[in-house]
């Protein structure tokens, strides 16, 4: 008898133990109550529980249960269709135990990323006061994904949530990503959602998956600065400072016009932010929320990337192709829309690599299929890298959204672009796609005239004089009669000022005079 109660007790506990030790089903931290998933779509719901493990979904808009089970890892998916934009629904999925989303939206879904000026907030921005007490509206969605980064790839984002927006939330909200979903939710009259994951001072190199960076050639450079970087730090700092006051010296004698400030070595600027590193951010920030499925993506990143602006158009094309195969082969298989920012006028140290960056991401924009592109070059703050006016830059991107991915005819959504260039004397003939006009109707600014240096094969460039005619410009110098190459908005960047009849900006650019 005594030995029967023992052995019934330990069953009762090996019972108890196998039932407690049962993984309960879990959700990453993006499906959640007040979510948004996007309307009219195969939308991919996933999280984990016990290996074997049968799941069970139903919706408040479809009765019909979907069931799938946890494969031996104890991973489990489930494809939802959605309906047209709507709610609140509910959300039930059951396992071993139950899960209920609620205040769930069907609408439009953004992901938008990139460095500081994606993350600038729209407590900063231009008219924020009044902007921030407006801004409730239950139907725009926020997820912010929280900072995170690592050498492998994250599974979750935990402790990111789903917010509504209201006076409370917006002010911490990208204004560039709040002033997008504000223009779309109020022409679509849809709920919009808006994943958020972006961190400032960062290289697109750190947002790439880093196999694709270890398989091509070109990109060899950015994985060998990041092994030398712990031989370098020390001599590049030492040699850094020592730049840096003899600089504060001579700024104090006076002589500080004539000699630029000395840029903080990129070694001792990694060493100090770990989550620069090819790859991290991609791991830590992107493929926690992959397939969550989306409309498109929204991109504002490019300024840590000037000092090596003649590679940026490879590996930006790259970066758009790794994502979206990330995205597809995850089951997404339409082209994701990337609509991105050109970077803004603002005093680099080297404004010939700024505007060798601008004209990489002008012919992404040209070359990579389903793109889109907001100039900014009558926004940007020359002594300030952080420039407020960020309504004008969403409200741009939402333009070429509405045009390129929801079909609206007759939307002017980019400024002019020159399509021709030809000499005749010694001026230059330029013809664009769109009448001209300029900022408060002043004279046109901003071009350059290069012609041949008569000691070497290089150019010499001078500010050049213009007026507009129509859809054309003339533009030339005094005294130069061999004209070689025009530009316009490259060093003269801030100068520029030519718009369309919406006031759109044009498109800089360098062209070679035929």
């Amino acid at each position: 008898m005594k030995k029967s109660k023992i052995i019934y007790f330990l069953l009762c506990f090996f019972l108890a133990f196998t039932k407690s030790s049962k993984a309960f089903i879990k959700l990453p931290a993006i499906f959640s109550d007040q979510m948004v998933l996007q309307q009219k779509a195969k939308v991919q719901i996933w999280g984990w529980a016990s290996p074997g493990e049968e799941i069970s979904l139903i919706t408040q808009w479809q009765q019909q249960e979907i069931k799938t089970k946890a494969d031996q890892l104890g991973n489990w998916k489930l494809v939802l269709q959605t309906p047209v934009a709507g709610g609140p629904y509910t959300i039930k999925i059951k396992g071993e135990n139950l899960i209920v989303l609620k205040d769930v939206l069907i609408g439009e879904v953004w992901f938008c990323s990139g460095q500081s000026n994606m993350a600038f907030p729209l407590k900063y921005s231009d008219s924020a006061k009044e902007e921030i007490a407006k801004a409730e509206n239950a139907s725009i969605r926020y997820f912010s994904i929280k900072k995170q980064y690592g050498s492998q790839p994250f599974k979750d984002s935990k402790g990111s949530v789903w917010e509504k927006t209201s006076s409370e939330t917006a002010p911490s909200f990208s204004a560039v990503a709040y002033y997008f979903a504000k223009k779309i939710n109020r022409d679509l009259k849809v709920p919009v959602g808006i994943v958020y994951s972006a961190w400032g001072g960062t290289p697109a190199e750190a947002w790439m998956p880093k196999k694709i960076l270890e398989k091509d050639s070109s990109f060899q450079f950015y994985l060998r600065r990041w092994k030398e970087i712990p031989k370098k730090v020390g001599k590049d700092s030492m040699e850094y400072h020592q730049a840096l006051s003899e600089w504060e010296k001579k700024s104090n004698s006076g002589r500080i016009a004539q000699l630029p400030k000395p840029d903080l070595p990129r070694t001792f600027y990694y060493f100090q932010r770990p989550w620069c590193e090819p790859g991290v951010l991609f791991n830590g920030m992107i493929n926690p929320v992959i397939p969550f499925t989306v409309k498109g993506i929204l991109w504002y990143q490019g300024e840590s990337n000037v000092g090596e602006a003649d590679n940026y158009e490879h590996l930006f094309s790259s970066m758009i192709s790794s994502w979206r195969n990330q995205w597809k082969s995850k089951g997404r298989q339409k082209v994701l829309p990337f609509y991105f920012v050109q970077i803004a006028p603002f005093g680099y140290s080297n404004l010939d690599a700024a505007a060798r960056l601008r004209q990489a991401q002008y012919e992404v924009m040209k070359k990579v299929k389903n793109t889109g592109m907001a100039v900014t070059i009558d926004l940007g703050n020359m002594t300030n890298i952080h420039f407020t006016r960020k309504k004008e830059v969403g409200e741009r991107l939402a333009l070429i959204a509405l045009s390129k991915s929801y079909g609206f005819n007759g939307i002017i959504f980019q400024g002019p672009s020159c399509k021709s260039v030809i000499k005749e004397n010694n001026e230059v003939h330029l013809t664009f796609d769109q009448p001209l006009f300029t900022i408060n109707n002043k004279k046109a600014e901003g071009f350059e005239i290069g012609y041949k240096n008569p000691l070497n094969d290089s150019l010499i460039f001078l500010p050049a004089r213009a007026e507009i005619k129509g859809n054309q410009i003339i533009v030339w110098k005094e005294g130069i009669t061999e004209p070689l190459m025009v530009r316009y908005a490259w060093l003269e960047a801030g100068e520029a000022n030519l718009i369309n009849k919406t006031d759109l900006p044009a498109f800089p650019f360098a062209k070679k005079i035929n």
